[in-house]
C-alpha cells in the first residue's frame, strides 16, 4: 500500500472510531443534545470532511468533571486510540494521562466516579520503563 492510501485508511479509521464512540455514548443513554456528545459530533463531521486531506487528528473534550476530592477529571475521546483522562488530584497539580476502557468511560459521562476509581486515575504509573 502506498504512503497516501495509507494515509486515506487511517483517516477512515479515525471517522469509524468517532462513529463507534457516538454509538457507545447512544447506548449509555446520554442525549445527543449533551455538550459532549455535541463535541464529539461535530469531531466526527470535521473527521469525514478531512478525508484525502493531510490534517492532524485532534482528540475531543467530552466531559469535564469535579472529582469526589478537590481534583478533576477530565474525558476525552481520541479517534485513533479510544477514550482519554487527563486527571489532577488538586488545582495545579501536574495531570495524569491514562487511556481508558469503554466501560470506565462510561462511568465518567454518568457521573459515577468511586473513591477508588478516581484514585486510579488520579496516581501516575509507576513504570520506568527499560
Amino acid at each position: 500500500m502506498s504512503e497516501p492510501d495509507e494515509h486515506i485508511t487511517s483517516q477512515w479509521d479515525e471517522f469509524s472510531k468517532l462513529e463507534s464512540q457516538l454509538n457507545m455514548m447512544r447506548r449509555w443513554g446520554v442525549s445527543e443534545l449533551d455538550p459532549g456528545f455535541q463535541a464529539l459530533f461535530r469531531a466526527r463531521g470535521a473527521a469525514l470532511a478531512k478525508v484525502g486531506l493531510m490534517m492532524p487528528r485532534l482528540p475531543t473534550l467530552i466531559t469535564l468533571l469535579a472529582a469526589l476530592s478537590p481534583g478533576e477529571i477530565t474525558l476525552f475521546a481520541d479517534a485513533e486510540i479510544g477514550w482519554l483522562v487527563e486527571a489532577r488530584a488538586k488545582p495545579g497539580a501536574p495531570p495524569v494521562y491514562k487511556y481508558v476502557s469503554d466501560e470506565i468511560a462510561e462511568k465518567i459521562v454518568k457521573g459515577e466516579i468511586t473513591h477508588e476509581l478516581e484514585e486510579e486515575l488520579m496516581t501516575p504509573d509507576t513504570y520506568i520503563g527499560e
